[in-house]
């Protein structure tokens, strides 16, 4: 997907003398927040988007980063212990005819001026499980609207229009080791998916059992090159809005 250093500075030089506007990188217009204490279902965590707004409520800036560098958040290490405890409430405009799949982009301009973000990639291969269709086939039902709020708690993921990776990437958080997605499948799908945590990391055969039986999927361990996201520096309170 990486275009050669030649390719790539050849085509930046000739949009900048005479090819059209590039797509937007920053939110028309954000706020960053610390989330105010909430309880019950008040505190959730919400990540919701449409074509004009972003709205994330509770989240933390682990999450945050996880959306703008499209990592799953367990291979973001290092960086203070607030990254991981500390909640945060966003909402951001859109640039006018900005598409969806800007926002991770924006996101990380918005991260470094308020939070001072400044993170490095580095990979290794460790032990993993793959997202795979299972010996029957998957029970997956197509999305019927476009993005929507996805939400995950301890024994619940759902999701009216989600991809098989953003899955995987909530798995992650249950399983014990990064889900990779093994699918194949394009497109984002109708996600309800319950289990009984069967202990306090909320990881035991009860999921597995659960992904086969409502969704058709199945986890399957390997290994994998799996690619971390460092957190060299960030600031637990951010910049003014």
């Amino acid at each position: 997907m990486k275009a050669s250093v030649c390719v790539a500075t050849a085509l930046l030089i000739a949009a900048a003398i005479s090819g059209p506007a590039q797509p937007a990188t920053a939110f028309e217009v954000a706020s960053v927040k610390v989330s105010p204490p909430r309880v019950g279902k008040a505190g959730y965590t919400s990540l919701d988007a449409d074509a004009a707004m972003v709205r994330y409520t509770n989240v933390t800036l682990e999450m945050l980063i996880a959306i703008a560098y499209r990592f799953d958040s367990n291979r973001i290490l290092s960086g203070p212990a607030w990254l991981t405890t500390e909640s945060y409430d966003l909402a951001a405009k859109l640039p006018p005819d900005a598409s969806k799949d800007r926002v991770p982009e924006m996101l990380q301009t918005l991260l470094a001026e308020r939070f001072k973000l400044a993170v490095h990639r580095q990979s290794r291969e460790q032990r993993v499980y793959f997202l795979v269709a299972a010996k029957n086939g998957t029970r997956l039902k197509r999305a019927q609207e476009d993005g929507g709020q996805s939400q995950m708690m301890r024994g619940d993921i759902r999701g009216p229009a989600m991809s098989m990776s953003a899955l995987a990437g909530m798995l992650s958080r249950f399983a014990g080791l990064e889900v990779v997605d093994k699918t194949g499948l394009s497109g984002t799908f109708s996600i309800h998916l319950r289990w009984t945590p069967e202990d306090q990391n909320g990881f035991g055969p009860e999921l597995f059992a659960a992904l086969e039986q409502q969704l058709g999927l199945k986890l399957e361990a390997g290994r994998a090159p799996v690619e971390s996201l460092i957190v060299d520096h960030a600031e637990r309170v951010p910049a003014e809005n």
